[in-house]
């Protein structure tokens, strides 16, 4: 376990590892989002962001009562998945014993506000084209920004056919990243 203690005016990492605090999660397996329309949705995450459909099936009988839903509930969980094949996004599709249209999260709301995918510069024009050639809710064209000690960036925000914001960005390869921050410091340097 990792603390931070002042002393002296300043900030010192104090290391405290033990066996038990390096016990911890390898990875995000995926992350569940619940849709109005499987249909709808599945267009946008696997025409629209090119991503590949790894697994549909129905929730178990159990889901309602791990999940804390109201009994009898049901539904229809689908898979995706981009090329890395790090992590997935789970669509599900509730079908609830009582009606619930509530409205998506939005940025400032607590919880989930934004999924992002990492995507390759040679490809983030065509998905932004073809995101706007379908129809989808497109925030603006393409942004290029540089992030602080970190690199130049290419972005675009969009919204799922739910409201959800999805942020697609090209980041720095590593190496950019290295040559980034060299020259960072040969200017901290020369100052």
């Amino acid at each position: 376990m990792a603390r931070r203690s002042l002393q002296g005016g300043g900030v010192r990492a104090v290391s405290a590892v033990t066996e038990e605090t390096r016990v911890g999660v390898r990875s995000l397996n995926h992350v569940a989002i619940g849709v109005r329309d499987l249909e709808a949705s599945l267009r946008f995450y696997v025409e629209g962001l090119g991503m590949r459909k790894t697994l549909e099936k129905p929730t178990s009988d159990l889901t309602p009562a791990l999940m804390r839903l109201p009994e009898g509930t049901t539904g229809t969980t689908v898979f995706v998945q981009g090329d890395s094949r790090v992590g997935q996004l789970e669509l599900v599709k509730w079908n609830l014993p009582q009606n619930d249209e509530g409205r998506p999260k939005r940025p400032g709301d607590f919880g989930m506000g934004q999924l992002s995918f990492p995507v390759g510069a040679e490809h983030i024009g065509v998905i932004h084209a073809r995101l706007v050639r379908m129809g989808y809710e497109v925030y603006s064209d393409l942004t290029t920004t540089i992030v602080k000690n970190y690199g130049p960036v290419t972005l675009f925000l969009c919204e799922d056919p739910d409201g959800t914001q999805v942020e697609l960005i090209a980041l720095p390869s590593p190496d950019v990243v290295r040559r980034f921050r060299a020259q960072l410091n040969q200017e901290d340097e020369g100052r």
